[in-house]
């Protein structure tokens, strides 16, 4: 029970910007009007081409064989404090999509290892990868 007239609430809602590394996991990449620096793409192979351009920390994913398997990077890097950040970038949009992408944060001067692999959309797994490629950041 209010003994006084008025009553005012405030509410504070407080919005940040969650860091990249939140985004790690599955994710799926964006179709992009651009295409990575050709020396970027390390593996290339007859169901698609896997890249990934330090400046800015860009992973990019071409399918290039119309048979109805997305393809994806699996990823993973690993921290100054030791930590394991990984995950995986898909491209279901099939060869007419072109370039894919997905744009990534990482520690500078450090690793990234990457691999192209086939990815399954019921299960959301990489599956028959090879690589790796390794690139510093």
């Amino acid at each position: 029970m209010i003994a006084s007239g008025a009553v005012t609430a405030v509410l504070t809602w407080t919005m940040t910007t969650a860091p990249a590394a939140a985004a790690d996991g599955v994710q799926r990449a964006s179709v992009v009007s651009g295409s990575p620096g050709s020396y970027s793409c390390a593996l290339v192979d007859y169901d698609g081409t896997a890249c990934f351009e330090s400046y800015g920390e860009w992973f990019w994913v071409k399918d290039t064989h119309d048979d109805r398997v997305p393809v994806a990077i699996k990823w993973s890097h690993r921290t100054s404090t030791g930590a394991l950040r990984s995950g995986v970038i898909y491209n279901d949009r099939g060869p007419s999509a072109g370039w894919t992408a997905v744009n990534k944060s990482f520690e500078e001067e450090l690793q990234v290892s990457y691999y192209l692999c086939d990815f399954d959309l019921a299960t959301f797994e990489a599956y028959n990868c090879w690589g790796p490629a390794a690139v510093q950041t």
